[in-house]
């Protein structure tokens, strides 16, 4: 089984719309990527999540569980 490795970066949106990458991903012609865009001013993943959950209508979670999940998602254990 292959392993998939996950890189985080920021990058900036261009003024032709494209997104910046690090040299290494830019490289990567014609592969396809998963992109989540969260702001730079929003530092705090957990606040992001607890908006996130609640523009879901799952605002009933607790950090607790919101640090759960994202630490589930990363296989974090």
């Amino acid at each position: 089984m292959k392993t998939t490795i996950t890189r985080r970066f920021i990058g900036r949106v261009l003024p032709d719309g494209h997104l910046s990458l690090p040299d290494d991903a830019a490289k990567e012609v014609g592969k396809v990527f998963d992109v989540m865009l969260i702001p730079v001013e929003e530092s705090e993943i957990y606040s992001y999540a607890e908006s996130l959950a609640e523009g879901k209508g799952f605002n009933k979670l607790t950090e607790e569980d919101i640090e759960k999940i994202i630490h589930e998602s990363r296989g974090i254990h």
